[in-house]
């Protein structure tokens, strides 16, 4: 098993190892523009994430940001490891805890599969460990990906 700290930008499916470990040296803090902007894409104007007297109503006390919003922004800050790769899915999405404006999240990324899909790619799954920073996990996740094979048609 081995441990990646940076993005290489230069690896293929071959070069991908079951059971590899990387935390993205980037970090990501949370602001109230981000769940702003969310809200005007998406159309999630959901009480607890744009009304700050709303949510102090509820058990968090606080807004919080959409789980989907962090979900992207994770996704975002794992993925750029592979010459080129593509989202086939997610698995097992889980948010954990709550994220507030101001929280700053880190990813963990773990091999848990390396499979053959066809002569052009191979199937990698990353579990992603999303965590804030009192090291709270605030969001799990399966993704699935279709990493380029190093002699890709010929």
């Amino acid at each position: 098993m081995s441990t990646h700290t940076q993005r290489s930008g230069d690896r293929y499916f071959e070069d991908v190892e079951l059971g590899e470990e990387r935390t993205v040296a980037d970090a990501r803090t949370i602001t109230e523009t981000d769940i702003v902007n969310y809200a005007g894409v998406s159309g999630d104007f959901g009480d607890i994430h744009v009304s700050e007297e709303a949510a102090k109503e509820t058990g968090f006390g606080q807004r919080i940001a959409p789980g989907n919003m962090v979900h992207a922004i994770a996704e975002t800050i794992g993925i750029d490891w592979a010459v080129e790769a593509f989202s086939y899915g997610h698995d097992n999405i889980r948010f954990v805890n709550p994220v507030f404006i101001g929280d700053t999240i880190t990813v963990h990324t773990e091999v848990v599969a390396v499979e053959d899909y066809d002569d052009e790619f191979g199937r990698v799954v990353n579990k992603y460990t999303v965590t804030n920073q009192r090291d709270e996990t605030v969001l799990v996740d399966e993704h699935i990906l279709l990493v380029k094979r190093r002699n890709a048609g010929e």
